[in-house]
């Protein structure tokens, strides 16, 4: 129930923003939780990143997918 979403230099633009916010909504609204990192925090500070889906991981627990 998690989607990790990397956002490159395409999302600086508001129609690319506006659609990712409304896709967002939508997934949230079946349940998905909708982490989100930038290119420079992938490349630049991955152990940060890591310890944020780490964190999340450990702290929500296993459930089944949507039907």
């Amino acid at each position: 129930m998690l989607i990790i979403e990397v956002d490159g230099y395409t999302h600086g633009f508001e129609e690319q923003w506006q659609l990712d916010k409304e896709r967002q909504k939508d997934l949230e609204s079946v349940g998905f939780t909708v982490l989100r990192f930038t290119d420079e925090e992938i490349m630049d500070d991955i152990d940060n990143v890591q310890k944020a889906i780490e964190y999340w991981v450990l702290n929500h627990p296993p459930c089944s997918p949507p039907q």
